[in-house]
């Protein structure tokens, strides 16, 4: 996951453009998910797939992780 605020910037179809210094890590596909007080989390692809097989190893009986997990 890249940690940082950014300004999301639209091409002229309507694309998000990333920041220069993200695409090198990002070349192997990347993962966009719905986050938390109207943000966007990118990750790239092998690094999401590592993040949800973690979660998926967590316990689902806490109310906070459930609604955590249906924003994935």
């Amino acid at each position: 996951m890249f940690l940082g605020t950014h300004t999301p910037r639209l091409d002229e179809k309507g694309r998000v453009i990333l920041p220069a210094k993200f695409r090198d890590e990002l070349q192997g596909g990347l993962v966009i998910t719905r986050g938390e007080e109207g943000c966007l989390y990118v990750w790239p692809r092998d690094g999401f797939a590592d993040f949800t097989q973690e979660f998926r190893q967590t316990a689902f009986g806490e109310p906070g992780r459930r609604a955590y997990a249906r924003l994935l």
